[in-house]
């Protein structure tokens, strides 16, 4: 019996000892493998765990225009937020609610403290506190122990609208956004920005304005508390950009086209830089800034558009603009010269499909050549051209002309004034191009179209003798491009004398822009918004506002030595001469008046 028991006792202390040792190995084994196999990566990560850091973002760029006006600047701004490792009191949330009664209620604060300790989490308690409430705090600074002033920035733009849709806004990132800059910014990080350029320049040279992000090192206890700051690396602040807009002149066009819808261009021909470009109606990008939803789809909901870009993405028929262009290829190519005469007795009659087309002008304008249809503005006398035009010899034209390609080298968004050919008629309509086309074509209607800034554009390769550079605002990249066609010198004399007739001879269509020693060549257009096929239909339509043609003006000036190019036009002003001329009138006068 005694021998059982003790063979029992040593079988248990022998199972004990077994249990002993195996616990014993497991622990070392686990030991071993901690501090020897998994030792750095342990090491490190408890170093990531107590000396953390964040972020500290970098001061945004200034914008400035070309005549030193600060267009968009970060401004400090000051927020007050719950201090975690501190532990607001009740007496600290009693003062703070005493002092900010409007803005902060007792029983909401101590239910934000409450969450706040609870999950670890700092609060913003109040956002964007304004001067005197921030004095108000940091005179009572002893007594609100617990809260904290968080200093960051906000984006302040010059508050006029005319240069919204040059700079854009920020906005908070998204995937598009990401996907955007990925490929244009080396080694981009989305996760580091909370707000990025949503167009204009502000996303063209988001890599310019952003800077770099600085640093600040922290160490934390078990809790993940943050107890003491070891190193701030400061952050770099993002360049300031000049932009070629004038200031001055960009407010001028603005104001002059008192709230009508449309938009104005001009192109310096120094340079091919952009000093004025204004779309019309606008807002402040200020006040996107805090906006609602509901708001925001109010301002996408207004029929007049303020959001929408006119001046880089809207398309119109350039009308009766586009003939000096086309003037260019004619005589070029030998579909006329400065000598050929038809008589314009208000139609043009297209035997083909027996088809007859009315001109402007009642009764026509008699005996006409080329000047006189330019200076005039005869539909017969171009439609009569646009019959021999040879298809692939016009697109050739076009594509030269900068219509279908880039059109600005920093323009965001801009849109392609079309390139009309097979490809395109065909993806549009099913058949290709055929003689009939060519007819509105060569007067600026039909499917031709094109944005204020190719008008504009346009106007320069006029002035220019057929050369010309795609536009910037800040950078400038492109080499010198061609007309397909060029002038002899005294083509381009002559063209140049009809284009300053249209201003300054008695039968001009420009000639009420009573445009003085401005010493102005330009031509004037009206475009059809509805088709209209005889007088009594026109009178219908014009008592529609939104269904009157559009006012367009393009020209340059000084004409002898052209300085800037510019291009107006007004939606629905129904007359280029006397609506969409005077404005261009009254700004290149600004514009020049600097020099």
């Amino acid at each position: 019996m005694k021998e059982s028991k003790i063979q029992t006792y040593r079988f248990r202390t022998n199972l004990l000892l077994i249990l002993f040792l195996s616990i014993l190995v497991l622990v070392l084994g686990r030991f071993f493998y901690l501090q020897i196999i998994q030792g750095e990566n342990l090491k490190e990560l408890r170093e990531q765990n107590i000396n953390a850091f964040e972020y500290i973002y970098p001061k945004r760029g200034r914008i400035l225009s070309r005549d030193g006006v600060v267009l968009a600047e970060d401004r400090k701004i000051f927020s007050l937020a719950i201090d975690i490792e501190q532990k607001p009191s009740g007496e600290s949330m009693k003062v703070l609610s005493e002092l900010f009664p409007e803005k902060i209620n007792l029983i909401d604060l101590k239910e934000k403290v409450s969450n706040s300790l609870r999950y670890r989490r700092s609060e913003i308690i109040l956002e964007k506190i304004a001067q005197e409430d921030l004095a108000k705090y940091l005179v009572r600074g002893s007594d609100l122990r617990g809260f904290s002033v968080i200093e960051g920035y906000e984006r302040e733009y010059n508050a006029h609208p005319s240069i919204f849709h040059v700079l854009g806004h920020m906005g908070y990132i998204n995937s598009t956004d990401t996907k955007y800059f990925s490929p244009r910014i080396e080694n981009y990080d989305a996760k580091l920005w909370r707000k990025v350029g949503k167009s204009g320049i502000e996303r063209v040279y988001e890599k310019q304005l952003q800077g770099e992000h600085g640093k600040k090192y922290f160490q934390r206890n078990a809790r993940g508390d943050r107890r003491v700051t070891t190193d701030v690396s400061p952050f770099q602040e993002g360049e300031e950009l000049f932009i070629s807009i004038d200031y001055q002149a960009q407010k001028l066009a603005y104001e002059l086209m008192d709230e009508r819808r449309g938009s104005v261009v001009v192109i310096d021909l120094n340079d091919f830089s952009i000093p004025v470009a204004i779309s019309t109606p606008s807002i402040s990008a200020n006040d996107l800034r805090d906006i609602s939803s509901a708001q925001y789809q109010d301002l996408l909901n207004d029929p007049s558009r303020p959001l929408f870009n006119r001046a880089f993405m809207g398309l119109y028929p350039p009308a009766s603009t586009i003939k000096p262009l086309l003037t260019v290829f004619a005589l070029n190519n030998g579909y006329t010269d400065w000598d050929e005469t038809i008589f314009d007795d208000g139609f043009f009659r297209f035997e083909e499909e027996e088809r007859v087309f009315n001109a402007w002008r009642e009764g026509g304008h008699g005996l006409t050549d080329l000047k006189k249809a330019l200076v005039e503005s005869s539909n017969p006398f171009f439609m009569n051209l646009s019959i021999r035009y040879e298809k692939d010899l016009f697109v050739e034209f076009l594509k030269s002309s900068s219509f279908g390609s880039k059109l600005c080298e920093d323009c965001y968004p801009h849109q392609f004034s079309p390139l009309i050919d097979d490809n395109w008629k065909y993806k549009n309509f099913g058949k290709e191009l055929y003689k009939g086309d060519f007819i509105n074509l060569g007067v600026g209607q039909g499917y031709m179209l094109t944005t204020p800034l190719h008008l504009s554009l346009i106007s320069g390769i006029l002035a220019n003798k057929g050369n010309y550079q795609l536009p910037f605002m800040v950078t400038k990249k492109s080499n010198t491009l061609n007309l397909a066609e060029n002038l002899t010198e005294d083509d381009w004399k002559k063209l140049n004398d009809a284009l300053v007739d249209v201003i300054y001879s008695p039968n001009g269509t420009g000639y009420r822009i009573n445009a003085g020693g401005l010493m102005l060549a330009g031509k004037s257009g009206t475009a059809q918004v509805v088709d209209i096929n005889s007088r009594e239909e026109y009178d219908d339509v014009r008592s529609n506002e939104l269904l009157r043609d559009h006012a367009i003006f393009i020209g340059y000036a000084p004409y002898d030595k052209p300085r800037y190019s510019i291009a107006v036009i007004v939606e629905n002003g129904e007359s280029g001469g006397r609506v969409a001329g005077p404005i261009a009138k009254k700004v290149l006068e600004e514009l020049l008046d600097d020099i």
